[in-house]
């Protein structure tokens, strides 16, 4: 059981310099945060790719916990 959340986040993990900026920023916006709001704070793409980075790892985790509580149902 706790490998599963492991191979799952594992999916996750690309090379920062593999993401377009564009794709970072649709990520971002998608969860709620605004590009306006971030861009007062002129945050640099390695700053925007840890913040799409713990997006997606949430976004998995939430997704592997849904499935394991089915599995108790």
């Amino acid at each position: 059981m706790g490998r599963g959340i492991l191979k799952n986040l594992s999916s996750i993990l690309i090379d920062e310099q593999g993401v377009p900026i564009e794709n970072i920023w649709e990520t971002i916006e998608e969860f709620g945060i605004k590009r306006v709001d971030l861009k007062e704070i002129d945050p640099s793409y390695k700053e925007l790719f840890e913040i799409y980075s713990a997006i997606r790892a949430y976004r998995v985790s939430v997704r592997y916990l849904k499935e394991l509580k089915t599995k108790f149902q």
